[in-house]
């Protein structure tokens, strides 16, 4: 609508929409208040037309509302903000916006202004400072910050009070703003500003938040001068009684009118109601009142204002109208975010009411002078109260008590009073603490306040408001805090005014009317009933009044609502809070008047009294048994004290037959009570425990009994019957409160007499039932329902029962006769009676033989049944209850079993539980029994278990300590070593032990020795082991039993030593026993660990002495396992030993991974493992370290090679090949082991003492023994000695390591030293001065007396003769090799005099010898030959002939498999490589070399083919593989031939990471020369029968299964790494073989690949579960890295980052050689997540690379190719688009193809247009489409032959080409070829691949066109 223009609409529309918005704005004002009233329904009580003058409105002018004038900013009216700084001005305005956020900041900002002020003054020490520039302006921006504080105070957001509060605070504490504040106080500030201020300050005082609260009221107090912390010098405020009085009016007007106080305090543009003011005084008199806010939110209807100021009829208001401005209404929000008005409502209210006690509290005398009176008064003074009587006697401001959305207690009469509503400006019946629980509380404290009695009496106006109020409120109030709250405060208010219960009455009667009361009025008080009694009992005495009992006329009862509220309040069970509100029931009732509860049994109060009583119970709201014992002596106490109250009725005051009928009813009363209150205990619907019941009523007989003797009859006979009936239900109840009154009711007394007759009936008919039932053998269950009653008889009665003698005997003859039967019926009966029967006189010998035969009965009962299951059931029911009372020691301690027929039985028992699984039943009955052994088991039967256990233990122990510390995994198959057995035979005996039994005897030694196996020695901290888990926890637990719990019984600490010492002699068996498998560093390990309780000394206790060790060292020989490892070293002789090798018996350990082990091999590992733990042992016992160090030397051959048979490590077992796993696996054992001694040897040999070389050289050669034993000088001459005394190969490889170590920082002269023992020893052991000699070359300076040495031999090698040749010879050739240097030094070997001589001296033994050199001659000149080869280079001779021959020769005669070859093989092939070093620049010897060249590299050629890996591992093996393959890369490339691919793919498989990637390069090349064979052979192909096809040995590497379904492990062992390498390379050589064949050729390995589906299975698999796609755990991130390139240089197969790198490559060389398999299995795969992964890592990392090579190969194509060479045809390049445009113009026309690329190429589809077409056919058309197609996505070719293949059919087609009648194209895609076949009759003609496609499909030889046979 247009503005302006006048609507259309009626009034009446407009009013309603007017109410309508007016209603939709919170605080706004409604337009129109007229509520919309029904007329009342027609009663006949009146003509219509007298009910329309009565609904007839009298009209009321109604003046327009005057907008509320505007409250102006003192920064803009005092020119503030012109004066104060801008920072602080913008803070200031921020104050004043709306926003909560806004407020907060600005609070904080000018926080910090007023701590900078402080600071400011406190850096000042000038007592008469006045003050700063910040504190001058914190004082003069004080008149802003006061026009804040109402609204920041009473803020919704608690930071915004809490902050004001404290910045309050602040500005208090600084004494130049303080006295400014106190100066505004007294002379500036307005009334209206001073109440504003005040009252909000006050208001914060009492927040409803405790931490706001506590900032407010600190700053209050210290500001009024109430605080003990204040400066005495500080000014202070006097709250004057007008203030006081300003300040009470504007809490009032808080609490009735919050929202009217909070529209005042945020005023807001639009008009709101006005404020008018009342007279405070009573029924609005006049006086002075409060300002209250007019209009609907005050609680008065305001009419709709109009411009013209026109008379509108007043509202009809209905009586007891429930609309309020308070949380009874729908609760409105202010704005999103902010607290709604009710709760606003609610937290201002609960802070004027703190407000208001806060005022009376500390200032009431201030208040009393207003009222006229003195300060202080006398019993006849007027209350001092009475100064607040005109704000506290409102009945809206005390219905903040009340939690209802009305109040009760307001007069209706309010209703229609317009302008008055007592003051208040709330909707009259409106409550103010509806909804708002800190309300009620807060309104409740301030009624304990007024009660203090320090205030005196209650006047009375504000006794009559609060009676209702909180009588009314009390009953009625639902939350838990707030009752809490109110207990306090209503006792105290009943206490001081019982009149209350009257004065609500009358006040009800009158509908609340306001009564007039003048301060000399007085109150007809009733004097209330004085209860003497506690609430524990006592008798309850009434003063009565003189008033006429209701009893005789009821029509003086006051009917009071509050009396029916608090019988609902009783109904609910006291509002839920029952163990709160019960125990003050009799304190409310004792404190009713009569005249509103008669003290009458025929007044309908007290039944309703009761039935309120009694209502939670049938109502079953008593949750728990403390809320049912409250209400039962809430209900039993109410009953006393009202037959009480009837019983003490004078019979002068009433009539006789009035006073009898009472006392009647009175007994009647008690009959009635107690029978329902038996009936819910015997019932169990009251949840009560029945002592705590019994203790109860008998405590109310008591009291019954001393009020009258008739009612205490009454109420006890009713309990008689009940019990005289024994029925089912009063079973347990009967017993226990006959107890209790037995043991209540004194004998000597009527009840006690009375109890004692009734227990005597009681319990002879329970026996005499009982005995009738057994003795006519009835039923099972008839004798349970007999024998119950006599159970809790006896349970309740306890040892008392047996007293009595009578009782006993026939309790005694009763189970003797029917032991059995009563056990399998009732067992709880006998529990029960051998429980109480034990303690009574001389009863254990009775109870013992009792037991015994019932132990006795009940085995005989069980093995009476023939198989295991019937005993298990009749042991369940026999057993299963004597068990449970013995856990819970029901059974008495003395009873002791003595049985040997249940011996018997739980020994078979428990033979069966341990070998079988007996059940859970079994399983039960039997860790019971052991449980309480005492109780079942005798001595002997003991004894018997105890062998049981031992036995299983013992068994599975010594079973499993032969196999400690071996795999599970691997591990042959092995006999039952019953785990299960054995595991609940632990679990028995830890229950047996943990009963306080102690095993014993040489069982009970053997079972503790089992125990600490399998506890600590069995179990490995990796748990890999096959005990269980249990098992160890049950082993450890009887292990400490023994050692750990200190015991002090006799033969323990015996017991101990003989468990350690057979535990200790088991375990050093163990280490040396060869025949077991048991892994001796396991047990080692588990020594170091401890065992609780146990000292052991491994080197003393466990292992081996020293002359022990010694002694079975000497047994091994002294021999080299293989002469094959003189390769490695040369100190070990190539002559096989002829020392004779008796192998030890060592046990087969199968695929177990671990080493066999010698004994020697055993010890020394335990040696190892102890001694790299503890290396201060190895310290001081330097002996060990030549075991360790001889443990080394037969590791490392071990290590080294495998081919032979190792005396310390199989002996005769056979040996694996080299590439098995487990042979892999334990030579990473062996070097694991090997490098602990190496680091073992390192730390003791690594701290050389000075001057140790001369002496251990001088006590060599002068036979001296003055070095100090244990020291290192001492070590190295004991292992010399040894090495000397045998010269054997394994001492003298011990020395060598030795003085590796020794000779690191020697000197020349030290090595002169030694080679002066090589000198005096190289006769009498020259395999000792051998070993030392090559120590001083290869560890040691240049001594300069070991080149003389070299001449020496090299000299005497002349006088050799030839026959000699075989030993001196020998001997001196080897001594000379010791002394070479190393090939790579400066040091010259030999003069060249000296070379030829030597070599003159070799060629005269094999020319002049009588028979052929033997290889181990040979072998040692051709290591010679290597080191003289460089020196004789440039000389001449014949000798190189002879080194030629010698080579040839050796290469003949040796091989790789013949182990014993080795060494002259490998020298051979140094020598080789020397030779071919030296003739790279050697002219004259090359000539030479070139003649012999051929043929020595045809001989290394058939050594290089041999396949190694079936062959036993060994690394001089290797070594020659590695030489050889080194050679035969500079093999001249036409030596490599077709068939070397063939012969040599198993060098991919080889052990060694070089020969890997040399035979990768020899096979890269030899893939080239296949290919380019298979090229050739598909091109004179002209039947079509060749195949082109993978190697099958090629295919056998690329078959390996990798393993790797774990994934890929970063740190695997370099075995498993070079298996994986392996077939990655053999990959690399299927994708080289691709690399330059021709489509056939490219087709038929596809095929071929596709047909074996090896990719799909083995390829993609193994290649992505490297890179971590396959689970997506752990992907390698290639952002790094290109894949497009490999360096193979650079390439490490022991390394994963390498590996990996290859798998990336080799998957990028796949999605460019066979995209189409890879295509193939994600077409196969479900698994989106994973084809996701896979489609996203390709784009990322594959993809831009093979299309960035796509767009280049076409970019740049090669000259051949129809690209370059066809006309007319031009190609475009998109780069961004990834696409190719193939363009071939006709007669200015073009034909344009477009390829496009995805971004996920080339795992998805491209894209194939046809951009243009001119002149070719559809079909035609579309067929080259799906040719360029296919060949790009089927047949695997590129985008480059896709093109070339549109150019070819393009060229040929208008060139005037037939195309294939089947596909129309002119080029097959499958080879390229054209349509050759012609039919004869169609003459058309057609591809021959396309042809023998159509004879496949259509299983005929017939032309597809003319059908016509074509063959």
């Amino acid at each position: 609508m247009v503005k302006g223009q006048k609507s259309s609409a009626t009034a009446g529309t407009r009013k309603k929409n007017a109410r309508k918005a007016s209603a939709a704005v919170p605080g706004q004002p409604a337009v129109s208040a007229v509520p919309v009233v029904k007329p009342p329904k027609n009663t006949g009580k009146g003509s219509k037309r007298e009910m329309r003058e009565t609904r007839k409105r009298e009209k009321v002018y109604v003046p327009p509302v005057k907008p509320v004038p505007p409250q102006l900013d003192p920064l803009d009216t005092t020119g503030l903000a012109r004066i104060l700084p801008p920072d602080l001005v913008v803070v200031l305005r921020s104050l004043g916006k709306k926003d909560g956020v806004t407020k907060t900041k600005a609070l904080e900002e000018l926080s910090k202004w007023v701590d900078g002020a402080a600071k400011e003054l406190s850096d000042v020490q000038d007592e008469d400072y006045v003050g700063g520039e910040k504190i001058n302006v914190i004082v003069e921006m004080l008149p802003v910050w006061l026009h804040r504080i109402p609204v920041l105070f009473t803020h919704p957001a608690r930071r915004v009070r809490s902050l004001a509060g404290s910045l309050q605070t602040a500005l208090v504490r600084l004494p130049p703003t303080r006295s400014a504040l106190v100066h505004w106080i007294q002379d500036q500030a307005s009334q209206v500003e001073l109440e504003t201020v005040l009252g909000t300050w006050v208001m914060l005082a009492h927040d409803v938040d405790r931490l706001v609260a506590n900032v407010g009221e600190r700053a209050l107090t210290e500001f009024i001068g109430s605080s003990p912390n204040l400066v005495a010098s500080l000014p202070c405020i006097t709250l004057t009684p007008s203030i006081l009085s300003d300040l009470l009016t504007f809490a009032y007007r808080a609490v009735l009118d919050p929202a009217g106080l909070h529209a005042s305090l945020n005023p807001v543009a639009a008009p709101i109601d006005p404020i008018i003011h009342i007279p405070s005084g009573k029924g609005g008199k006049g006086k002075k009142g409060v300002p209250v806010m007019q209009g609907k939110k005050g609680g008065q209807f305001a009419p709709q204002a109009k411009k013209s100021g026109r008379y509108v009829p007043p509202p009809t208001v209905e009586p007891r109208s429930q609309i309020t401005p308070t949380p009874d209404t729908p609760k409105t929000v202010d704005m999103p975010g902010e607290e709604s008005e009710a709760d606003r409502s609610g937290r201002l209210r609960a802070s004027a009411l703190g407000a208001v006690r806060w005022i009376i509290d500390n200032y009431l005398l201030n208040l009393f002078p207003l009222s006229g009176t003195p300060t202080t008064t006398d019993a006849t003074g007027i209350p001092l109260l009475q100064s607040v009587s005109p704000h506290l006697s409102s009945s809206d401001f005390w219905s903040c008590l009340h939690p209802g959305p009305t109040c009760p207690f307001t007069s209706p009469e309010d209703s229609t009073r317009t302008g008055d509503n007592g003051g208040s400006g709330v909707q009259v019946g409106a409550c103010c603490g509806y909804s708002q629980p800190q309300v009620r509380r807060a309104a409740w404290t301030l009624v304990a306040s007024l009660l203090d009695g320090k205030k005196g009496p209650l006047p009375p106006d504000i006794l009559h408001i609060m009676s209702s109020a909180i009588l009314r409120s009390a009953w009625v109030e639902t939350d838990t805090g707030v009752r809490a709250v109110l207990i306090k405060p209503l006792l105290m208010f009943l206490k001081e005014y019982p009149q209350a219960w009257t004065i609500d009455a009358e006040r009800a009667l009158n509908s609340y009317g306001d009564v007039e009361h003048s301060q000399g009025d007085e109150i007809d008080e009733e004097e209330p009933e004085d209860e003497s009694e506690s609430e524990a009992g006592d008798d309850i005495n009434v003063d009565h009044t003189d008033e006429t009992d209701s009893m005789v006329e009821g029509h003086l009862t006051l009917s009071s609502p509050a009396f029916h509220e608090f019988l609902s309040f009783l109904e609910t069970g006291c509002a839920g809070s029952m163990a709160e509100g019960y125990p003050l029931v009799l304190v409310i009732v004792a404190g009713i008047p009569r005249r509103v509860l008669p003290r009458s049994l025929t007044s309908p109060h007290i039944s309703q009294l009761l039935d309120a009583l009694w209502a939670p119970f049938y109502a079953r709201l008593l949750p728990d048994r403390r809320a049912a014992a409250a209400w039962l002596r809430a209900l039993l106490e109410c009953m006393v004290f009202i037959v009480k109250q009837v019983c003490e009725v004078r019979a002068i005051d009433y009539e006789q037959e009035d006073v009898a009928m009472e006392r009647r009813q009175a007994r009647l009363l008690l009959v009635s009570q107690f029978d329902a209150l038996w009936d819910a205990l015997s019932t169990r619907a009251l949840r009560i425990d029945t002592v705590e019941a019994s203790g109860t009523v008998a405590t109310t007989l008591d009291r019954l009994n001393k009020i009258e003797e008739d009612l205490f009859n009454a109420a006890f006979d009713a309990i008689a019957e009940k019990i005289s009936k024994n029925e089912e239900q009063s079973f347990s109840l009967a017993p226990t409160f006959l107890y209790v009154f037995n043991n209540t009711f004194a004998s000597s007394t009527l009840a006690g007499y009375r109890t004692r007759g009734l227990v005597d009936k009681y319990v002879s008919s329970v026996i005499q039932g009982t005995e009738a039932a057994l003795r006519e053998e009835k039923g099972a269950e008839e004798v349970v329902a007999k024998v119950e009653p006599l159970i809790h008889l006896m349970d309740t009665f306890g040892p008392h029962l047996f007293e009595n003698d009578e009782y006993a005997s026939r309790i005694n003859m009763l189970f003797s006769a029917h032991n059995i039967i009563l056990l399998q019926s009732s067992p709880a009966s006998v529990i029960s009676y051998l429980k109480h029967s034990s303690t009574i006189g001389n009863s254990l010998d009775r109870n013992q033989l009792f037991w015994t035969n019932l132990l006795t009965s009940l085995a005989s009962h069980v093995s009476s049944f023939s198989t295991s299951a019937e005993q298990m059931t009749s042991a369940k029911a026999s057993f299963l209850p004597l068990l449970a009372a013995a856990k819970t020691g029901s059974l008495p301690d003395h009873l002791r079993g003595a049985s040997d027929a249940m011996d018997t039985l739980i020994a078979k028992s428990l033979d069966y539980s341990v070998e079988s699984n007996s059940g859970a039943v079994a399983e039960d009955i039997i860790n019971g029994i052991l449980s309480a052994y005492s109780h079942f088991i005798s001595p002997k039967g003991l004894a018997i278990v105890t062998d049981t256990f031992s036995q299983s233990i013992t068994n599975y122990a010594e079973s499993m300590l032969n196999i400690a510390g071996v795999p599970p995994l691997g591990m042959m198959t092995t006999a039952d070593l019953s785990a299960a057995s054995a595991a609940r035979a632990l679990s028995l005996a830890r229950r047996l032990i943990d009963a306080g039994y102690q095993m014993a005897g040489d069982k009970g030694v053997e079972l503790y020795v089992g125990v600490a196996v399998l506890a600590f020695i069995i179990p490995s901290p990796d748990g890999e082991d096959r005990w269980s888990v249990e098992g160890v926890e049950n082993a450890k637990a009887i292990w400490e039993s023994l050692f750990v719990r200190k015991h002090d019984r006799e033969g323990t600490e015996e017991l101990r030593q003989v468990v350690s010492a057979l535990l200790k002699e088991r375990l050093r068996k163990n280490i040396v026993d060869s025949e077991i498998l048991s892994r001796p560093d396991h047990i080692i390990r588990a020594l170091l660990r401890g065992l609780p309780g146990l000292k052991i000394d491994i080197l003393v206790d466990i292992l081996p002495s020293r002359s022990d060790v010694d002694a079975i060292l000497e047994d091994l020989p002294g021999s080299a396992v293989s002469p094959s490892l003189a390769l490695i070293d040369v100190t070990i002789p190539t002559t096989p030993s002829s020392e004779g090798t008796s192998y030890h018996p060592i046990a087969n350990p199968g695929d177990a991974l671990i080493l066999p082990l010698h004994p020697y091999g055993r010890v020394a590992s335990a040696l190892l493992t102890y001694l790299s733990s503890v290396r201060t042992k190895a310290l001081a016992h330097l002996w060990t370290l030549r075991h360790i160090m001889t443990f080394g030397v037969y590791l490392t051959e071990y290590v080294h090679i495998e081919d032979e048979r190792s005396p310390v490590f199989g002996g005769t077992l056979d040996s694996r090949p080299g590439g098995d796993t487990i042979s892999l696996a334990r030579r990473e054992i062996a070097r694991d082991l090997l490098g602990k001694a190496q680091a073992l040897a390192a730390y003791l040999l690594g701290r050389v003492e000075e001057g140790i070389h001369a002496r251990v050289v001088e006590a060599l050669l002068k036979g001296k023994t003055g070095i100090e034993e244990g020291g290192l000088a001492s070590f190295v001459v004991e292992v010399v000695r040894k090495s000397i005394e045998g010269d054997t190969v394994r001492d003298a490889l011990v020395l060598r390591k030795v003085l590796q170590h020794l000779f690191v920082d020697a000197t020349r002269e030290d090595a002169d030293l030694w080679l002066t023992l090589v000198r005096r020893f190289e006769r009498a052991a020259p395999q000792t001065a051998i070993t030392i000699l090559a120590s001083i070359t290869g560890y040691a300076p240049e001594p300069p007396k070991l080149d003389r040495y070299r001449n020496e031999i090299a000299a005497t090698l002349l006088g050799v003769k030839p026959e000699d040749a075989e030993t001196t010879g020998l001997k001196y050739l080897r001594l000379l090799s010791a002394s070479a240097p190393d090939p790579n030094s400066e040091v010259v070997f030999l003069p060249q005099h000296r070379a030829v001589n030597v070599m003159r001296a070799c060629q005269t033994w094999i020319a002049e010898g009588d028979e052929d050199a033997s290889e181990e001659l040979e072998s040692a000149m051709t290591l010679i030959f290597r080191h003289v080869a460089p020196i004789l280079e440039n000389v001449p001779g014949s000798h190189w002939e002879f080194i030629w021959d010698v080579i040839e020769n050796n290469l003949e005669i040796c091989s790789l498999q013949e182990s014993d070859t080795l060494v002259t093989l490998g020298r051979t092939l140094q020598l080789v490589t020397t030779i071919e070093e030296s003739v790279a620049t050697n002219k004259p010897l090359r000539e030479g070399w070139e003649r012999r060249r051929k043929a020595i590299f045809g001989l290394i050629k058939k050594i290089i083919i041999v396949d190694t890996r079936e062959m036993p591992y060994s690394d001089p093996r290797a070594l020659c593989r590695e030489l050889t393959m080194s050679i035969i890369e500079n093999k001249p490339s036409s030596m490599i031939e077709e068939t070397t691919l063939v012969t040599m793919c198993h060098l991919l498989a080889d052990n060694s990471p070089d020969v890997q990637k040399m035979g990768y390069r020899l096979l890269q090349s030899a893939a080239s020369k296949f290919t380019e064979h298979l090229v050739i052979e598909a091109g004179v192909d002209t039947e079509g029968t060749f195949k082109s096809e993978l190697p099958e040995e090629l295919l056998t590497v690329l078959r390996q299964d990798l393993r790797t379904g774990e994934g890929f492990d970063e740190d695997m062992p370099d075995s498993r790494n070079l298996e994986v390498s392996s077939c990655l390379l053999a990959w690399m050589v299927v994708f080289d073989l691709f690399i330059g064949a021709s489509l056939k050729v490219r087709s038929g390995y596809f095929n071929h690949l596709r047909s074996l589906d090896i990719v799909s299975q083995h390829f993609i698999p193994n290649i992505f579960d490297i890179l971590g796609l396959l689970d997506g755990k752990n992907v390698f991130k290639l952002d790094l890295w290109s894949v497009d390139e490999f360096f193979l240089d650079a390439y490490d197969p022991t390394d994963a980052l390498s590996l990996r790198l290859l798998a990336a490559h080799l998957y990028h060389r796949a999605l460019l050689t066979v995209p189409a398999l890879i295509r193939s299995w994600m077409g196969d795969r479900t698994d989106k997540q994973l084809l996701m992964r896979i489609r996203n890592y390709t784009s990322a990392h594959f993809s831009p690379e093979i299309i960035k090579a796509e767009l280049m190969l076409i970019r740049q194509p090669p000259e051949s190719s129809e690209l370059s060479t066809t006309e007319n045809l031009s190609i475009k390049i998109s780069s961004a688009l990834n696409e190719v445009t193939a363009s071939y113009m006709v007669d200015e026309q073009a034909l344009e193809l477009s390829i496009r690329m995805p971004n996920d190429w080339p795992l998805y589809h491209l894209e194939v247009r046809d951009t243009k077409k001119v002149g070719i056919s559809d079909e035609k058309w579309k067929a080259w489409v799906v040719g360029v197609k296919q060949i790009v996505w089927q047949q695997n070719g590129r985008i480059i032959d896709g093109l070339m293949l549109f150019a070819k059919n393009v060229t040929l087609h208008f060139s005037g080409q037939v195309d294939c009648a089947i596909c129309y194209s002119i080029i097959s895609v499958m080879d390229a070829s054209l349509p050759q076949k012609p039919c004869r009759t169609c003459k058309n003609r057609f591809h021959a691949s396309c042809l023998y496609k159509w004879f496949k499909s259509s299983h005929s030889s017939s032309c597809p066109l003319c059908r016509s046979n074509i063959i």
